[in-house]
């Protein structure tokens, strides 16, 4: 009879057991847990950068198995329009990476929501650009500055302007603001003043007078093949990216960098070049799925993935963080973070985008001796004055 009531206790302490273990918590990446979150992003990198960004997913799915990441590669030219199919029908990725006129485009179309991870550590100009009305849509993940390079082996450091239109002169790929805006700003252009639009300021009429007698003198040399150029010796100066060190370190180029303000006393604002930025969806942030996408990009934006793709790629990292690394103490590296330390902050919504493209218009129109500085900026501020104030209308 004892046996018989000890092997009811033993069975109902068993069952017991079981019962009990089977309505227990799973826990996450343990099997029969809960499934990973599936994060879905779209970018437009290609070659050895789609590679790195790979090995960059790969190395998040491994620290976090609570997410899977999912790339897909989309070309930049269809980008917005396929964005906004996508969404238009519920669908669409969690995560975009693009460059800022492509986000900007996304904005616009209402695809973006504000960004589901917060990170002060970028630039102060990198971070403006993706900020519509004091929200941030996007966070800045690699970026360019334009340099001032010259050859060690046939230039010296030149002290100003009169020293970089001293020999052969200065050859640049653009004669546009975001090529030239430190030379520009420093000797007081500016595009608007006081909340009006000014393309036909004084120092703007100047300015482009003064690129205009370069020009005819063959002391400034606007061409596509600039960088060519100066790796073969042909010019001394040119002004590129800051990811042009990478190519000219690569080819044995003898080379050394200076940023542009530093041929105006300290003064003048570099406008940042081609910006790639990472930005969540409108329809795929929901609060479900905010904690995976704030776990991705957060990993995402740290120097160490920046890093790995400055090294497969050219752009550089938007992370002050990695400018104090032992590896950015050299090279390019403390002028590209001088540079984009005091670069020129516009916000994403800012109307000087929009005067940025007239006046670079209006600047080619002269350059090509098409019209004089006068007459072309007195029609830009024509144009620009009518696409300011439909911008504003209701």
């Amino acid at each position: 009879m004892l046996s018989k009531i000890l092997w009811r206790c033993f069975y109902i302490a068993i069952c017991f057991i079981v019962v009990t273990g089977c309505s227990s918590a799973p826990q996450t990446g343990q099997p029969g847990g809960p499934a990973p979150a599936v994060v879905d992003i779209w970018h437009s990198l290609q070659g050895a950068e789609a590679e790195a960004l790979q090995g960059q997913m790969q190395m998040i799915t491994e620290n976090h198995p609570e997410v899977i990441v999912k790339l897909n590669y989309v070309p930049e030219q269809n980008f917005a329009a396929f964005s906004y199919q996508a969404e238009a029908g519920g669908e669409g990725p969690e995560i975009f990476i693009a460059s800022r006129e492509i986000i900007h485009q996304l904005y616009g179309q209402g695809a973006l929501a504000p960004v589901a991870y917060t990170d002060e550590e970028g630039f102060p100009a990198a971070l403006a650009c993706f900020r519509f009305g004091e929200v941030s849509y996007a966070l800045p993940w690699l970026t360019d500055i334009p340099l001032l390079y010259f050859r060690t082996d046939t230039a010296e450091v030149p002290v100003n302007l009169s020293g970089l239109f001293s020999g052969k002169g200065l050859s640049i790929p653009a004669a546009d603001t975001a090529t030239l805006s430190a030379w520009w700003n420093g000797q007081g252009g500016r595009l608007m003043n006081n909340g009006n639009v000014s393309l036909n300021d004084p120092n703007n009429v100047a300015f482009l007078q003064q690129l205009s007698a370069w020009r005819s003198a063959q002391v400034l040399r606007i061409d596509p093949a600039a960088l060519t150029a100066f790796t073969n010796g042909e010019t001394p100066f040119v002004i590129a990216g800051a990811s042009a060190a990478r190519h000219l370190t690569q080819l044995n180029v003898p080379w050394g960098s200076i940023p542009l303000s530093d041929l105006l006393a300290g003064q003048g604002q570099s406008l940042i070049g081609k910006t790639l930025g990472i930005a969540n969806s409108a329809i795929k942030t929901t609060p479900d799925m905010k904690e995976a996408i704030q776990t991705v990009q957060k990993a995402l934006l740290t120097p160490e993935a920046e890093g790995a793709l400055l090294e497969a790629g050219s752009l550089l990292p938007a992370n002050m963080s990695y400018y104090k690394r032992p590896e950015a103490q050299k090279g390019v590296f403390p002028q590209a973070n001088m540079a984009l330390a005091k670069a020129w902050v516009l916000e994403g919504n800012a109307p000087e985008w929009k005067l940025i493209a007239i006046q670079d218009s209006a600047w080619t129109n002269v350059l090509a001796g098409n019209a004089t500085p006068e007459d072309e900026l007195n029609t830009a501020q024509e144009q620009a004055e009518k696409a300011i104030l439909v911008k504003s209308q209701p």
